[in-house]
């Protein structure tokens, strides 16, 4: 998204308040009481096992995740997360209109959970990939999409909750991403970037991204590309593109549904309809990019025979690629989806929305997560997993930290960043089928 329009201040949604350790007002001994609980559930979690053996892991006790209400719930033993990311739409104008995306705000919710108070944590689009497996806060530079490939200065150091000082684009080796958690777990990951490579010239066909220190040129899809870098979150971290064949092998082109790549991608590389057709194949964690036409993002696309209405590509996209991961016999045997957006939008003569919820606070460099406000505006989710009942609903708040919370949880990894701060983390109210 390019532009603001002013608005009021949206005030932050309130969470239901867990009653931890550190929200006891209660006196000495309550505060006790509530420590030991916290101590005893925590020693009885089970993290995630570090091999790629699927076979094995699956039977590994699942880690216990601090549900809304600050009970503890143990989560399913889900071992293959995929997470589709689409852009700028919020709530209303996409399941509160099922009439005109209905794949997406009818179908999906009737086969899985829907999360009516799940939140974006800023504007505009890139802040929130980065929140997503990073936790790191917004700052100015990717607040306006980083049109420039800029690292953060030298002198950038690691403050309160992990968040990084001053601003920038490219993160140093002291930010950690859930790339590099998953591989240092032991465990598999792929960014799937869809139109990544399909011109050469403008971006590489694996771990596509610019020059550190040079202009972004993939800010506006042209004519058989829509890849956009700022919507490919990994190439964002020097852990990451300073290892070229981690890079390569892990940031690689969505591909068709028959597994055709562009013509320039490496020997040995394959996109998603290749990997899922077995569980030893399909990554531990997928990150799923439609470019931007089938995002949203665009409407009408340049040159692309696609629908003048974004939430018709939206849904021709989720027609095409939903399916096919919950047939596979990785989603089948211990699988979640989630589908979200990046943030909301001006909807008609309506401002921005930028409401927050779930403890967000700014980070050490922006004022304000939302430019403008405190967050980045509603805008739902849509969960899939053979552990959750069709037609589950959730109105517990949530937002980006807390995907990137659940799914450290669900692998048995450390915290990164503003996940730390979430009021929970998805419990009982989305995994309805445990049994």
């Amino acid at each position: 998204m390019r532009h603001l329009h002013p608005l009021r201040l949206h005030p932050p949604c309130r969470p239901p308040r867990i009653l931890t350790a550190g929200h006891q007002r209660k006196g000495p001994l309550l505060l006790l009481v509530a420590v030991a609980v916290v101590a005893a559930a925590c020693s009885s979690s089970t993290a995630a096992p570090g091999t790629t053996n699927h076979a094995s892991t699956t039977n590994h006790a699942s880690p216990t995740t601090t549900a809304a209400g600050g009970s503890h719930f143990r989560l399913p033993p889900i071992r293959h997360v995929f997470l589709i990311v689409l852009e700028n739409q919020g709530y209303d104008a996409t399941f509160g209109h099922p009439s005109s995306d209905s794949y997406l705000a009818s179908t999906l919710p009737s086969e899985g959970a829907l999360l009516s108070n799940y939140y974006a944590t800023g504007h505009y689009s890139n802040d929130n990939y980065i929140a997503l497996i990073s936790g790191q806060a917004p700052n100015p530079a990717n607040q306006t999409d980083c049109p420039i490939f800029t690292p953060f200065p030298a002198s950038a150091t690691l403050v309160a909750d992990g968040q990084i000082s001053g601003t920038g684009c490219v993160y140093p080796t002291t930010v950690g991403n859930l790339g590099s958690q998953l591989t240092g777990a032991g465990l598999t990951w792929k960014a799937y970037m869809q139109d990544m490579g399909n011109i050469p010239s403008r971006e590489s066909a694996v771990c596509g991204h610019p020059a550190v220190g040079a202009k972004d040129n993939t800010q506006t899809a042209v004519a058989g590309d829509g890849y956009a870098t700022r919507h490919d979150p990994f190439v964002y971290f020097k852990s990451i593109i300073g290892n070229s064949s981690l890079c390569d092998s892990h940031v690689v082109p969505l591909g068709t549904t028959t597994g055709a790549l562009p013509a320039g991608t490496p020997a040995g590389t394959s996109g998603l309809a290749t990997d899922l057709r077995t569980v030893s194949t399909t990554p531990d964690f997928s990150f799923i990019t439609p470019n931007l036409c089938y995002d949203g993002h665009d409407a009408p696309c340049p040159n692309q025979q696609a629908s003048p209405s974004a939430l018709v590509n939206i849904d021709t996209f989720l027609r095409t690629w939903v399916p096919r991961i919950t047939r596979s016999p990785a989603f089948r045997q211990n699988g979640l989806l989630e589908i979200t957006f990046d943030e909301s939008a001006s909807s008609g003569n309506n401002p921005v929305d930028t409401a927050a919820c779930c403890n967000e606070i700014p980070g050490p460099s922006a004022p304000l997560p939302g430019i403008t406000g405190p967050g980045g505006g509603r805008i739902g989710a849509v969960l899939l997993s053979p552990f959750i009942r069709g037609g589950t609903k959730s109105a517990v708040p949530y937002n980006h930290y807390s995907t990137l919370a659940t799914v450290e949880e669900l692998f048995g990894l450390p915290k990164l960043g503003e996940a730390r701060t979430v009021s929970a983390t998805f419990g009982p109210d989305v995994f309805t089928k445990t049994g």
